[in-house]
């Protein structure tokens, strides 16, 4: 059995790409995000920080904390596994997550489990417009997270880089083996290409992947999601690939906005070929 982890920043298309990861047979369904396993991560990230402090006293050294944190890990993953019997192969989704590939990679690889990470990559000057979007309909809610996703291109940028960083700069050769890139752009313009790269990246079928037709093997809920008013709610969730978002920035920003963002974000606009 192997797990594969979805990354990427927020509105890049993160739960697009685990539903077509979710169409293969013997995969879980595409469920919602695995914020437990974060817990578990930073628990470690914030005790090597506090080690010397605080840790010290609980563990004979930092090794023995990551196995502990190792052991714990494999525990929900098993947890998982018993949950859905039938996924030979366990798809995981929690965008946050994204900025901490590299040490859930060497909790796991500890383990002898080897992870796989597809991380889905768009315009960061589409993935702020539709942030800005998320935040003003999470403040009209009265809801605290909306303070947290400001119309402030200094902010949002920074949590764009902040995302992909990390993940992708992480130099160890063997996690390096283990990442494919996604251009979200490609996926919904150009799909037949972009999803043979997948089936070859994961060894997947995705027998049930129709471009054309809704998601399969998919066990959200979303007509709860709309009774809720989730902020969070694409209305293109469960349905065909459409390429109908690319560029509408220009429509949500206003041009200073968009030259202020350009300069925060230069590097990955330039490196993603934006």
């Amino acid at each position: 059995m192997s797990v594969f982890f979805v990354g990427g920043i927020n509105r890049s298309g993160t739960t697009l790409l685990q539903s077509i990861l979710c169409s293969d047979a013997e995969t879980n369904p595409l469920i919602h995000e695995v914020s437990y396993l974060r817990n578990i991560v930073d628990a470690y990230v914030s005790g090597q920080q506090k080690f010397d402090e605080h840790n010290k006293y609980y563990f004979s050294s930092i090794e023995d904390m990551r196995n502990f944190t190792a052991e714990w890990a494999n525990a929900f993953l098993d947890k998982i596994r018993a949950r859905y019997p039938g996924a030979k192969h366990l798809i995981l989704k929690h965008p946050p997550l994204t900025a901490r590939f590299p040490v859930i990679f060497d909790l796991l690889s500890y383990i002898g489990e080897v992870p796989r990470f597809f991380v889905i990559i768009r315009d960061p000057r589409d993935v702020v417009a539709s942030l800005v979007q998320v935040g003003e309909r999470l403040r009209k809610k009265g809801e605290a997270e909306g303070q947290t996703l400001p119309r402030d291109m200094t902010v949002l940028g920074n949590y764009y880089m902040q995302t992909y960083m990390p993940a992708l700069s992480y130099q160890n050769k063997d996690y390096q083996k283990q990442i494919t890139i996604i251009k979200y752009e490609e996926l919904v313009s150009n799909p037949q290409a972009v999803i043979q790269n997948i089936r070859q990246a994961s060894g997947l079928a995705l027998e049930e992947f129709n471009e054309t037709e809704g998601w399969r093997n998919d066990n959200i809920d979303y007509d709860d999601l709309k009774r809720n008013n989730n902020a969070w709610l694409s209305d293109l969730w469960g349905k065909r690939l459409s390429n109908s978002r690319i560029g509408r920035y220009k429509e949500i920003l206003r041009p200073e906005e968009i030259s202020f963002l350009e300069k925060v974000c230069a590097g990955p606009l330039k490196s993603f070929g934006y």
